[in-house]
């Protein structure tokens, strides 16, 4: 998934692919890019637009907060206005405080229409469990089949719960490769074999000269929300099951499908005791346990390296005839990166449900919001305008279906993967320059796809609702220790017993049990 967006450019996240094909757990391979609907309105709606009273929809998402909102939503409600008589209130709020908010608004009961929800935030299955999203199969039958048909049946999959769909996933690119991206004027000034790394350790001598010869850099760009252990447990041989957050894992190569608890592993406190390492050294923020993420450094090009969410790193592009420019150029073109693969794509249930839009349970416009769900999935126009902004306003085009973001137009969100079908989406800087000519990207990222390995639980969904308790309980003890313990912030040798032992406690062992018992049916159930 990688342009996460912002969090994409270092997460899951993340991302910027467009076009995927997929197959799901079962379904025969399907060798064809799907495609959206060319015409939006024929499947928004049977009614006519003047037989549909003027609604207004509310639609919370995260973001960088951005000047000149204002624009983006007054020139999308010019289309969705004409399309299905309706207008919509963009909702941006800051990636660091979404899921507070979030949790809040649910919490109270406050009506609102759509959300993005995920895996990583705004817990997808957890809200599903609590009654807090809306059952969609009628909806999408009736007023956006041609979604329901150009995005790949995993997918959908990713989305069921006890066999209703509560979201509409967005088709975005879903293999979960990853790796490090490093400054190429950092790599290229000290000769740094930037290749040869195979793990997070072996970056350990590469950070140790940044920090001894480059003061105004920060060696490893890390923060709370994009913790590597939770957000990426594929580089551990971890896969995981409903979130990565909460008690229980499966080992990617494990058959069996065996639930283990993944902060008891040894994967783990290897990990742990990296980032420890790498904190007393010096090699991360201070603050790094509570910065709830790093937009500002990536936009100032303060992260010499980072970690990301890579399914074409830097070699792979290059050999396909293309110039890449590398992640960190999403968040500012002046920065172009190195980007490296050391952890090969695996399509995962978690990967292909890390980027849903959602109707609130308490949605009074339930209908209109699939309306414009439809749109945001079909037409490009609005597509566009809501990922990008305002034609040179916000970006301007620079060549055939790629645009050149404005770094002061006010609006630079660099989170395309967050809205939808990324068919639809122009390329930007940090894609690879040529990749529009011949569809080159395309049929780069349908490749990759077809070849992807498949997860052994490709397709499982865990149901929280037996655990609901526990898993608030559990989420409790996390946020309270989790992430000075991951960030290497506090002693381990006192830190990490006292919080497995608070984790046993808050119910994790009966997490780890019910998602056995869901898995080994689900398992039976697919012989």
């Amino acid at each position: 998934m990688k342009k996460m967006k912002k969090m994409a450019s270092t997460i899951a996240i993340p991302c910027l692919v467009l076009s995927i094909t997929l197959a799901g757990c079962g379904d025969k391979t399907n060798t064809t890019t799907p495609e959206p609907t060319k015409d939006a309105t024929s499947n928004a709606t049977t009614d006519s637009t003047k037989d549909l009273k003027p609604v207004e929809l509310t639609y919370y998402f995260p973001n960088t907060p951005q000047k000149d909102l204002a624009s983006v939503e007054e020139e999308l409600n010019k289309i969705v206005k004409a399309k299905i008589n309706a207008t919509v209130k963009l909702k941006l709020v800051d990636w660091g405080t979404y899921d507070e908010k979030m949790n809040v608004i649910m919490a109270s009961g406050e009506p609102y229409d759509l959300a993005f929800t995920s895996t990583w935030t705004n817990n997808f299955y957890q809200n599903v469990a609590k009654g807090a999203y809306a059952p969609i199969d009628e909806l999408v039958a009736k007023y956006a089949p041609g979604v329901k048909s150009s995005v790949p049946e995993s997918f959908w999959k990713a989305v069921k719960v006890n066999g209703k769909t509560y979201g509409v996933p967005n088709f975005q690119q879903a293999t979960a490769g990853y790796g490090y991206l490093i400054q190429k004027a950092v790599a290229d000034k000290y000769k740094i074999d930037w290749k040869s790394v195979k793990n997070l350790s072996d970056l350990t001598p590469f950070l140790e000269i940044v920090k001894k010869n480059e003061p105004d850099l920060i060696p490893f760009g890390l923060s709370k929300k994009e913790d590597i252990f939770t957000k990426a447990p594929a580089m551990f041989g971890l896969e995981a099951l409903g979130d990565a957050i909460t008690p229980g894992t499966i080992y990617v190569n494990d058959a069996s499908l065996k639930v283990v608890n993944q902060f008891e592993t040894p994967e783990f406190k290897s990990y742990v005791a990296l980032m420890r390492d790498w904190y007393t050294k010096g090699y991360l923020r201070k603050d790094v346990a509570t910065l709830k993420d790093m937009e500002s450094d990536k936009k100032a090009g303060k992260n010499a390296m980072t970690w990301g969410q890579i399914d074409n790193d830097t070699v792979a592009t290059e050999k396909a005839g293309m110039e890449a420019t590398g992640r960190m150029s999403n968040a500012n073109k002046d920065v172009p990166s190195y980007d490296l693969q050391f952890v090969k794509p695996l399509l995962t249930t978690d990967k292909a449900a890390a980027t849903i839009t959602a109707i609130s349970a308490t949605s009074p416009n339930k209908e209109r919001a699939m309306m414009f769900l439809n749109l945001l999935n079909t037409d490009k126009d609005v597509y566009n305008i809501i990922s990008w902004g305002v034609a040179d306003k916000h970006y301007k085009k620079v060549g055939d279906n790629r645009i050149e973001t404005m770094k002061d137009g006010g609006y630079q969100t660099f989170s395309a993967w967050e809205f939808g079908n990324m068919t639809n989406s122009f390329l930007s800087e940090g894609d690879p320059k040529g990749g529009e000519v011949d569809g080159k990207f395309v049929k780069m990222w349908s490749d990759l796809n077809k070849n992807a390995a498949p997860s052994n639980a490709l397709g499982f969904v865990f149901d929280f609702a037996p655990v609901k308790a526990e898993k608030a309980n559990c989420d409790a003890i996390i946020e309270e220790l989790y992430y000075s313990i991951s960030t290497g912030t506090v002693d381990l040798d006192k830190y990490l017993p006292q919080f497995l032992d608070k984790l046993k406690k808050a119910g994790s062992d009966k997490i780890i049990a019910e998602k056995q018992k869901q898995l080994d049916a689900w398992k039976a159930a697919n012989k």
